[in-house]
Formats: structure tokens, sequence, C-alpha cells
């Protein structure tokens, strides 16, 4: 799998993941880091004779869990020294950036997946090269220790343009966590299946007195986090169509026979677009933006208004205040039996019943009651727009990402990964997990020889898989919150969005615009992925490198 196709991530995910981070470096930092090792060779003495610093700085991240690790890595490397200095989500990207804006960060092991931006500038360290070297806590290479497939990887179609600037291998499963004691008295008895039982549902919840929806509305929400989440989801059912002008063609230089030449488009496969079964060209994304073609057309668009109205009647059952609830309130209004229903993984599996007695995230002293729930998948969207079934986002996620210094603390700081995702170093990681007041495994990890806790196990059988919509430039992930992550264009549409589920303008004046903030943005867009207009004149060429 090519580099560009884990650029994205979800945002999304973030919030979920168990993060990694670092704070500190036994090198002095110097104003310009230097370029990646070539061969991304580790140490060649053993791991005990290892000596230097490694500092982790992760978002939302329990320092439990990552000290725990630490001590058991340092018992095997008695001359590092390993220190944990996490961070809160809120701030931590603008954190991060200006440490990089001071020179080389202090910190070495961070989660970079809202600043990739900055890999074109040899800011992290290639993963790929050291995929190819001895783990010395399996005695395997490196390479082994992943399920490479779970991961998204095919190492056969890496070429000498294609890196790895972070590392997935755990999983996230978006899914709906519901209170069954609310829909009970509301006098809803099975899980719904479609979008229109959903909304009976919520119709019986609202009129019992509860908030149907917990979910955050602030404009981090509608960006990266659950909001968006639903925003990206159920324009995906609409817009499924994308790979059919995305996929590459076989003069594209992102062409690979082998997986390219047996592909045909069948939406009834919720995995028919996986990057394992076709290449895209992001290069003709690009350009069906600018010429508007198929699913890329927002104004105008029968699938774009179909889908839009039905956002805005699925976000009509969220608390008062909506646009300034954050996270923490939206999961507060769930724990205390406000809500009947919230956006999660399940980690929440285990990390309800800690969190019911936690006073700081319910706000009540003591803590609540605790109540019995469940989950279910996404309902499906109905109607002739519709292209295929609700996905959901079940990727790896992680993205922990490798400040770039020098060879000999790229290779330290890549042994401490070497040991977190051997059999011994996750076992040290997930029974901290379970064993903290504050953490929790958001899906089956991609790793190989592992050993889970029972009931770990048990709880990931539970979720069946419905498909994925995350890792794709498709016309949802790339246009339906404004253009590709580009922020002036996301701050542009939190505000359209605001407008339109308010009531304040129509489906139509919403999607027109969304489409004047997508053609407005465009070049600025392009330009900051370090693309050039003329490079749609030929997709099928790769761009040439440029320095920004």
């Amino acid at each position: 799998m090519r580099k560009k196709n884990f650029m994205i991530l979800l945002i999304t995910m973030l919030v979920v993941s168990a993060l990694l981070s670092a704070c500190s470096n036994n090198v002095t930092p110097e104003t310009t880091p230097q370029d990646p090792v070539p061969d991304g060779s580790t140490n060649d003495s053993s791991a005990s004779s290892l000596e230097g610093e490694i500092k982790i700085s992760l978002p939302n991240a329990s320092s439990v869990v990552w000290n725990a690790v630490a001590q058991a890595y340092m018992a095997h490397n008695p001359g590092v020294k390993v220190t944990v200095d996490h961070k809160p989500q809120e701030g931590f990207k603008e954190w991060l950036t200006a440490q990089f804006a001071a020179g080389t960060p202090d910190v070495d092991l961070i989660t970079n997946n809202e600043v990739l931006n900055l890999a074109n500038d040899q800011k992290f360290v290639d993963f790929y090269p050291y995929f190819e070297n001895e783990n010395p806590y399996t005695g395997k290479a490196w390479k082994e220790s992943f399920d490479l497939d779970a991961m998204g990887i095919n190492l056969e179609g890496v070429g000498a343009e294609d890196h790895l600037w972070n590392l997935n291998f755990e999983s996230v499963q978006i899914v709906w966590v519901y209170n069954k004691e609310i829909f009970e008295k509301a006098g809803v008895t099975e899980t719904p299946k479609t979008f229109n039982e959903l909304i009976a549902a919520f119709d019986k919840i609202k009129a019992a007195g509860y908030i149907p929806l917990g979910l955050a509305g602030d404009a981090n929400s509608m960006w990266s986090s659950t909001a968006g989440w639903l925003a990206r989801i159920y324009a995906d059912q609409y817009l499924r169509d994308f790979v059919t002008v995305t996929r590459s063609e076989p003069q594209d230089y992102t062409y690979l026979p082998e997986v390219d030449d047996s592909w045909s488009y069948d939406p009834s496969d919720p995995y028919n677009d996986a990057n394992s079964k076709v290449t895209k060209n992001a290069l003709r994304a690009w350009k069906a933006i600018r010429e508007k073609t198929g699913p890329f057309q927002v104004a105008g668009n029968p699938a774009w208004a179909a889908y839009s109205e039905n956002l805005k009647t699925l976000f009509s059952y969220t608390p008062d205040g909506f646009f300034g609830v954050k996270d923490t309130q939206a999961y507060q209004l769930f724990l205390t039996g406000k809500a009947a229903t919230m956006m999660s993984t399940p980690g929440s599996y285990w990390k309800l019943p800690k969190d019911f007695s936690d006073e700081e995230k319910t706000g009540a002293t003591g803590g609540v009651e605790p109540f019995d729930y469940g989950f279910f998948n996404m309902p499906s969207m109905e109607g002739p727009e519709v292209k295929g079934a609700a996905r959901t986002i079940q990727i790896p996620v992680g993205s922990y990402g490798i400040v770039n210094k020098s060879a000999e603390q790229n290779a330290l700081n890549m042994d401490f990964m070497m040991f977190l995702t051997s059999p011994e170093g996750y076992l040290v990681y997930v029974e901290a997990i379970q064993n903290s007041p504050d953490a929790s495994l958001d899906g089956a990890p991609a790793l190989k020889d592992i050993t889970l806790p029972e009931e770990m196990t048990a709880a990931f059988a539970d979720f069946a898989p419905i498909g994925n919509t995350e890792g794709y430039d498709s016309a949802a992930n790339i246009l339906a919150r404004g253009l590709w992550d580009y922020q002036p264009s996301v701050q542009d549409w939190v505000g359209s969005v605001q407008k339109f589920f308010a009531g304040t303008i129509t489906t139509e004046q919403y999607l027109e615009e969304l489409q004047t903030n997508i053609d407005t943005y465009f070049e600025a867009a392009l330009k900051e992925r370090n693309l050039e207009l003329s490079d749609l004149n030929t997709p099928e060429k790769r761009p040439p490198v440029r320095n920004k």
C-alpha cells in the first residue's frame, strides 16, 4: 500500500485510539532536522547496551499505561531513560507545531496525524526501511511482528518514492453506544437497523424526556471528532461511486496491474474500494474537484442534497446549545443518564464501568449509578440516491510518529517501538490498560503472536465488521467538512453548517456555500500539498518533487 493512502486518518481516530508521546533527547536539538537515515539500520549493539533518552508526548493518553511500558523497557535497557509527558488533546496540534517552528523538537515519539504536512520536509522518520531489520525482542525481522494485511500495507507495492511516516497497529471501529434502560423506558424494544428506525426511536426517547443523541458540536468535533465522523460516514452512502472517478488508470504512475487488473465497481461489497483491492490516484481526485465530476460536484447534486437533509434531521436530536458542546460534556451527558446514545468504540465495553465512578468525568460526587448499556452498528439511510449500505470507520490507528533527529536517536526510538510491538512489550501495555482507571483498547491490534487478556478477546468478538470509509480520497472524506482538511476551508464550513442546522439557510443555499468554499480555497489547498494546477493536466504522471 502506498504512503498516500495513510495520510488521512481520522481524524477522527485521534480521539478514540490509545496514543504515544515523548519528551526528551540526549542529543542537542539543531535548527533543522538531519536527513533521514538512508538504510534505517538499528544500533548494532545488543538492546542492553543502549544508552540515551526517549521522550514521549501523546494527546489524551494514559500516563499510567505508558509509564508501565517505559519501566519495562528500561528494565531491558538500564542505560536508557524514558520520560512520559502526555498533553491534552485540545491544543496538541498547536503545541507540536510550535515545537517544530522553534527548531528540532525536544520530544521524540508523538502522534503526527494532524501535522502530516511536515512530512514532506522530512520532519519524521520513515518506518519502511526499519521493517527489514531484526526486532531484538523477537529475533525476527520487524515486519514479522505486524499483520500487514490488517494494517493495509502491501510491501510489494512500496517503491523508492513511498514512505510510512506514522505507524498504525491498533484499530478503531466507530459504533453507537446506547443506554438500554432509557430505550426500555421509551418503549424502544429493538436496536435500529435503518435511519428511519433510528429517527422513530429518537422521537420516542425525546418524548420520554431524554436527549436522544449525546454529541459534541463545537468546531473540533465538527471537523475531527464525533460529529465529523457522522458527517463523513453518512456522506459515504451517497458518494460511494467516487472510486469510479479516482481509481488508477492503466497509464497512471499509481497503477498496480496485480491489484487493479481484476477490479470492478461493486457498491454492494462494503470492501470493494479497499486499498488492497484497487489503487487510487489523488491527482484524479483533485482534478475531479476542480471539474466538478460526479460525486465531486456539490451544488446542484441530488445525492448531496438528500444526504445533507438527512444529516440535518439526525443532528436535530442533539443537546441544547449543540454548537458549544465539547466531547467531554457530551460524554458526561451519556454517563449521567441524560443522553440515550453516543458515538464511541468497542473500548467503551470496559471503559464505561471505570468512568461511572469517576467524579471528574461524571461531575457527580462519588460518581453515578451504573446502568446497562449496549452497542449497535450504523443504521443505513435509504432512498433513491443511496449507493450502498452504511459503513463505518474501522481502520488501524495510532499515528505514532518519530521526530527525525540523528541516526543514533532515530535508532533508539525505533528500538522502543520494536519493544512495544513485541509480545512482551504489548502484554505490558494491554495489562496496564486493563488495570488503569483511564484507558481502554479501542479494537483488536494488528500484531502477531501477542496475547490479549481474555475479557478483551471476548469483547472484540462481539463487533461485526460492516465496511470501512476511512483512508480514501473519497468525496465524503475530502469534501463533506470543507476542502480536504484545509483549515481555512474547514472553518468556513463550520459556519455554513451551523446556519444550515439552525434553519437559517436552505439545503440549496448550504450546498452553494460549500461549493463556493471549495472553489475559493482550491488552489491554496493544492499548494499546501505541494502540488500545482499544472499537475492536474497530466494526472497519469507523478508530480515533481518541489521544495517549499
